[in-house]
């Protein structure tokens, strides 16, 4: 059995990461040169094709937080975190794709808080700028403990020294090439997650000696009576039915696909509405396997290092470990390509998420608040700044998501859980009733983020140190801004019918009424 310690590459492992890091960086570099706008570095000039767009999506998604934390809580949990992908994934992409980003696309926006900004108000859009915008720092911390992690665990790197490695290569294509830059690179960069995470599954059921041997093997350990199950029951401490129902399919789910700024950016920069459309389903149908190919390494990791690892409950269990260790099952030359495969999805969670908080701070705060008269060249040139301070943060905040979580994946979705829940009713609300306006905007969000912090407190507060779930964070944080959105509205003074005009779907725009 591997022991976990650092591992020497081989030449031809070592040259294959090489050169995925110096041909990411080239075509990031090489597609730089059309950037003259910010509309360019934002929106890629709105002509990226929908099948790049669409195995970007999926990278943006699924990267390096995802392989190793659902690694760390397949082996915690079990199958039941194939419900992020089956139940918080698939339904809501369609339902994004049909209903939501279509509209979002006529509307000619860069950001999900600029429609928020039309529909309510500016208060409603600098809120919820700030939030996404701080909070993707947050994101940002998680992918950078994730990579810092496996290279230590797996190569003795020092965490810090390849936090900075990525901070720099990351910085520069993104910096230079914009959002075609990041939408290519993942296209290449979704080829090779899905061969690497294939790699992964096949050699660990080799090893532990197929699905039956797995299963076996696993039923043996304590507190796994639930482990090869997608439904938990009612009073399951984590991830019971009605949490995952409720917190995953109804507000999580949905609030990630239809407004997360770094999922809809891909789309807006898209060629037409057909496009925009076709990329989520083409995202649809390749999440199919994700679920698999993410979860199974962990419970294979707990069939084979769990006296290495640790018990599944303890409050020590060595997080960070199991996908390491299952790298270490990989024959020389394969370890190479999954390497790259890992590199892959570190790379695309960052260029992602770091090109869109940019988009959110320029868009939303600085050009609106601070310089309306701002022409194109400063947008770019402001832009491409907050990407190397947004990179720092995320760099610094690290430090901190490694002291505090028990797994990445559980600190990304933690931090959306924050904010989700108020902004999904917010956008549910704003398109679908004509009566919903500003005042009742402002009092969602701040019941409902208020209200999703507290909850996230209690264990440090309540008695016996009790925690919530954070897909109940989420769940109760929509109901609390829900109502206190409509109730504000229904006591305030409504919009007149020619402001909503492309805004409710009940009221089209005037050009779409005469098509």
């Amino acid at each position: 059995m591997a022991s976990l310690g650092s591992l020497a590459l081989d030449p031809i492992d070592a040259a294959l990461v090489v050169l995925y890091f110096v041909a990411i960086a080239a075509i990031g570099l090489w597609l730089s040169r059309g950037v003259k706008t910010g509309k360019d570095l934002f929106l890629g000039g709105r002509t990226l094709p929908w099948w790049a767009v669409g195995t970007s999506l999926v990278v943006s998604d699924i990267g390096a937080k995802d392989m190793v934390g659902l690694a760390d809580d397949g082996y915690r949990y079990g199958m039941v975190m194939m419900n992020f992908d089956f139940i918080g994934c698939i339904f809501p992409v369609l339902v994004a794709a049909f209903l939501f980003m279509p509209y979002l696309w006529l509307a000619g926006v860069y950001t999900i808080p600029e429609y928020l900004g039309r529909r309510y108000n500016r208060t409603v859009r600098t809120l919820f700028a700030a939030i996404w915008g701080t909070s993707m720092v947050a994101m940002l911390a998680t992918i950078f403990v994730s990579a810092g992690t496996m290279f230590e665990h797996l190569l003795g790197w020092n965490f810090y020294l390849s936090i900075g490695v990525l901070t720099l290569v990351v910085g520069v294509y993104t910096t230079l090439g914009g959002l075609k830059a990041v939408v290519f690179t993942d296209f290449v960069s979704c080829i090779v997650l899905i061969i690497g995470a294939t790699l992964i599954c096949v050699a660990g059921l080799v090893e532990v000696g197929g699905w039956s041997e797995l299963q076996r093997r696993v039923a043996e350990l304590p507190g796994t009576d639930h482990h090869f199950q997608l439904i938990l029951p009612a009073d399951a401490p984590r991830f019971s039915w009605p949490s995952v129902l409720l917190g995953l399919g109804f507000v999580a789910g949905p609030a990630y696909w239809i407004g997360n700024q770094a999922i809809v950016q891909r789309t807006l920069g898209t060629t037409s509405q057909s496009a925009a459309r076709a990329s989520y389903i083409l995202c649809a149908a390749i999440k199919l396997v994700f679920p698999i190919l993410l979860v199974v390494p962990g419970l294979i990791g707990l069939a084979l290092f769990h006296d290495q690892v640790g018990p599944i409950h303890a409050a020590d269990w060595q997080g960070g470990r199991v996908l390491p260790l299952l790298v270490q099952l990989l024959p020389r030359g394969v370890l190479g390509i999954v390497l790259g495969a890992f590199m892959a999805g570190v790379m695309s969670n960052l260029d992602s998420y770091v090109n869109s908080a940019s988009t959110l701070w320029v868009k939303d705060i600085y050009v609106p608040l601070f310089r309306p008269q701002a022409d194109e060249g400063e947008v770019l040139r402001v832009g491409r700044w907050l990407v190397v301070l947004f990179l720092a943060g995320g760099a610094a905040g690290s430090y901190f998501v490694r002291q505090y979580f028990g797994s990445v994946f559980e600190a990304f979705q933690t931090f959306l859980s924050l904010f989700q829940g108020a902004l999904l009713a917010l956008l549910l609300l704003g398109m679908l009733f004509r009566r919903i306006n500003g005042a009742g905007g402002v009092a969602g969000i701040i019941v409902g983020v208020g209200l999703a912090f507290f909850l996230h407190g209690w264990k440090h507060l309540g008695p016996d140190h009790m925690e919530i779930s954070y897909l109940w964070v989420a769940w109760w944080s929509f109901v609390a801004a829900a109502a206190s959105t409509v109730a504000v509205s229904l006591v305030t003074k409504p919009y007149e019918e020619a402001r909503l005009r492309g805004l409710v779907y009940s009221l089209p725009a005037a050009e779409q009424e005469t098509q």
